[in-house]
């Protein structure tokens, strides 16, 4: 067996988790991969189409907004993105949660006029809130969407990436790559579209994270079976490598729903059931765990930023990063198997518990 992360060969670790999205309960197995800890799926199903239905969340159609951006909107993005400030950095962090792509943008040095790619844009909904904040030079494809846009410095169609002919400031994989059997040579084509200077940002699951391990097949982002491929942290250095890509920054923003989901996938309660009731103190207590995870390099999503390699050498510690501060290779920190439970409360666990509250 061979990895599609990593290419390494040996004995994989067998991982079965089931369909908990729709509540299929369908069983898929995932093979975890020795020497990086990413996972893939061993069996593609034939009609994997079927589990994307109409319901799925990035096909319903999105709501058009009617303004585009010239207004103030569209100038405080333009600063934002502008600005080397510490003001402009922390409110990039502070507004990730409701307007993350103003965070994206920023790590990719690209302005509101980039030109720029969604692939697996879904219907386009990221696209049209992009657009009212000011960005006039957005395209998305996707092979499933049924909403063909074609508007001044908007188009929506359905395409594979493959099609595209033309280049771009930025390639966006959001929640995109892990849905791909050949993740190496989707990142191989993204690289030839890029323009001189330009960045590919994908926001993808990470295998062996705190959560996957603590979850294992109950982990809500392992989604089986529409998850094909998720690298581990040490897996997108290795293939972005492969790509000949750097990973030039990564920074992690997974958030308390994962851990609430998890939780109702290991009690076979699945994702389209009404939601339970959470008290207030329990979601702050998970929200918390979130953030301590995200600041400790453990979330369970990374956003990672791709560049072609400089032509000078790059000096130690240039391939990857971890919330912002850069680490060498040999710094990467190493993943753990992705279906392990863990024993009690973790350190981290802990340590978020009994933090102060942090204002919403």
């Amino acid at each position: 067996m061979i990895c599609p992360i990593c290419a390494a060969v040996g004995e994989f670790r067998r991982v079965d988790a089931r369909e908990m999205m729709f509540g299929w309960r369908e069983v898929f197995s995932y093979a975890e991969c020795p020497h990086c800890g990413s996972l893939h799926l061993l069996t593609v199903p034939a009609d994997l189409g079927r589990f994307y239905p109409r319901q799925y969340y990035s096909l319903a159609a999105p709501a058009r907004p009617k303004r585009k951006g010239t207004g103030v909107r569209g100038q405080f993005a333009r600063w934002l993105l502008a600005s080397r400030s510490g003001i402009a950095e922390r409110a990039s962090r502070l507004l990730v949660r409701k307007y993350p792509f103003l965070r994206w943008l920023r790590l990719c040095s690209a302005s509101t006029k980039a030109a720029v790619l969604d692939v697996g844009c879904g219907s386009g909904g990221l696209l049209y809130r992009m657009r009212r904040w000011g960005f006039s030079n957005l395209r998305g494809v996707d092979p499933f969407t049924g909403n063909t846009v074609r508007e001044p410095g908007l188009v929506v169609e359905r395409a594979e990436l493959a099609q595209v002919e033309a280049t771009f400031d930025v390639i966006m994989f959001n929640h995109v790559l892990e849905h791909v059997a050949d993740p190496l040579a989707t990142l191989t084509l993204a690289r030839a579209k890029l323009r001189p200077g330009g960045a590919i940002l994908v926001r993808i699951p990470v295998a062996g994270s705190h959560l996957a391990q603590r979850f294992g097949a109950n982990w809500f982002n392992l989604d089986a079976p529409r998850h094909l491929a998720i690298p581990s942290r040490r897996g997108m250095t290795i293939l972005a490598e492969r790509a000949g890509l750097d990973l030039v920054h990564a920074e992690y923003d997974g958030d308390e729903k994962s851990i609430i989901m998890s939780e109702r996938y290991a009690r076979d309660v699945p994702m389209i059931a009404p939601e339970m009731d959470l008290d207030r103190q329990g979601r702050r207590a998970k929200v918390r765990l979130a953030r301590q995870l995200n600041r400790t390099g453990d979330g369970d999503l990374g956003v990672f930023v791709l560049r072609r390699p400089s032509a000078a050498p790059a000096p130690d510690g240039e391939t990857c990063a971890r919330n912002g501060t850069l680490l060498s290779r040999e710094q990467t920190p190493p993943s753990g198997p992705a279906g392990e439970s863990l024993l009690g409360r973790s350190q981290v666990e802990a340590e978020a518990a009994q933090s102060p509250r942090t204002p919403r």
